[in-house]
């Protein structure tokens, strides 16, 4: 695999078993305007990103989006949607927070993020995400899911890879909030991005992650990436490379991922 800068070359000849790799060259993007579009699903806006190619009009494959507290208005996690589109997976993103996603400057705001959290509780966020597989799955004829959890996302991926709950293949980056019972409730392959320097999910909590993954003969993968603070997959300091190494390195793991296990 080649790693540069901007644009990360996965593979070009990638196999698992018989199944070839789905996308031979990568890119993550940091800057410009979104390329998806929003559509209003049961009362939520929904950011939908496809595929580029000429020739797409519909995939059994796709990717769920579950954001961090910043949700679908931050330009990173729209602009990373449509990184992970032109991979050849549709992806769609739903807002988590009915118009009330954390503002990207909440620390100048004095925004107490204890008191929105009770605003959004864990099983409006459930919600959420069950009406959204059900579109996928009824309305655009999606028969495997793939997820990304970013953060605060990063605890709703496991709990909803349990048995019969609608994931199939999980990436999670920097999870937040993640419990024991919702690792050990994980069915089918799961992979996970830390960052050395994430007090949210630190090095004990990289540990239990990976003795319960192991104990369960699960199909997983855990990468280190040295110098990444937590939101290092969605938010970095470009201007450090280790950051900006750790945010690309990330998004190619989580593409070799699927293009290893979805399809």
């Amino acid at each position: 695999m080649a790693l540069t800068f901007g644009k990360l070359c996965a593979i070009a000849a990638f196999t698992v078993g018989s199944v070839a790799a789905k996308s031979s060259c990568v890119s993550v993007r940091s800057d410009g305007e979104p390329a998806g579009e929003f559509k209003n699903v049961s009362g939520i806006q929904v950011y939908h990103s496809y595929p580029v190619a000429s020739n797409y009009t519909s995939s059994s494959t796709a990717i769920l989006y579950i954001s961090d507290i910043f949700g679908v208005p931050l330009l990173e996690n729209k602009l990373l949607a449509d990184s992970i589109a032109s991979a050849n997976y549709p992806v769609i993103m739903p807002d988590l927070f009915r118009g009330d996603a954390v503002p990207a400057e909440f620390a100048e705001k004095g925004l107490n993020l204890t008191e929105w959290l009770t605003r959004h509780p864990t099983s409006d966020i459930d919600s959420i995400i069950a009406s959204t597989l059900e579109y996928m799955h009824s309305e655009l004829g999606v028969e495997r899911v793939g997820a990304v959890g970013y953060c605060f996302g990063g605890k709703y991926v496991p709990r909803f890879m349990a048995h019969g709950k609608g994931i199939d293949v999980g990436f999670i980056a920097h999870p937040s909030r993640l419990e024991v019972a919702e690792i050990q409730a994980i069915r089918g392959p799961i992979s996970i991005a830390a960052g050395e320097l994430d007090a949210s999910f630190n090095a004990t909590a990289r540990r239990n992650a990976e003795d319960i993954l192991s104990r369960k003969n699960a199909t997983y993968q855990t990468s280190l990436y040295s110098g990444a603070p937590h939101g290092f997959a969605v938010r970095v300091n470009a201007s450090i490379p280790r950051e900006k190494f750790a945010k690309e390195a990330s998004f190619v793991q989580a593409v070799t991922w699927f293009d290893a296990w979805l399809l």
